[in-house]
């Protein structure tokens, strides 16, 4: 699948650690603030910018069988988390929250 502007299914397929936010966003910042505390390194896309909607939302059903119209949108080492509370959650249950390698979902 093509994108009229900015990035391709295929391309974000190669991103390990990504948020897709889009601007003015606060659960966005949350999520990009709670990632920044632990150390996380992330690609942070813009709805708009670097990918549309449309590609957001089949990109996440390609990775994850999952339907969704908001952001953020996160990734971690390649395995969708979900939004701000999911990630929240996500956090709350890790023992070392310094890695990702052995994570409950």
């Amino acid at each position: 699948m093509n994108s009229d502007h900015g990035l391709t299914i295929e391309q974000l397929c190669e991103y390990q650690n990504v948020i897709i936010t889009q601007p003015n966003c606060p659960y966005c910042v949350k999520a990009k603030l709670l990632l920044d505390k632990l150390g996380t390194e992330y690609t942070t896309l813009v709805l708009g910018q670097e990918l549309t909607k449309t590609v957001m939302v089949d990109f996440i059903q390609h990775v994850a069988n999952v339907n969704v119209r908001t952001v953020p949108q996160i990734i971690l080492d390649g395995h969708y988390i979900g939004g701000h509370d999911d990630l929240v959650a996500f956090l709350d249950r890790q023992v070392d929250k310094t890695s990702f390698d052995d994570f409950e979902l």
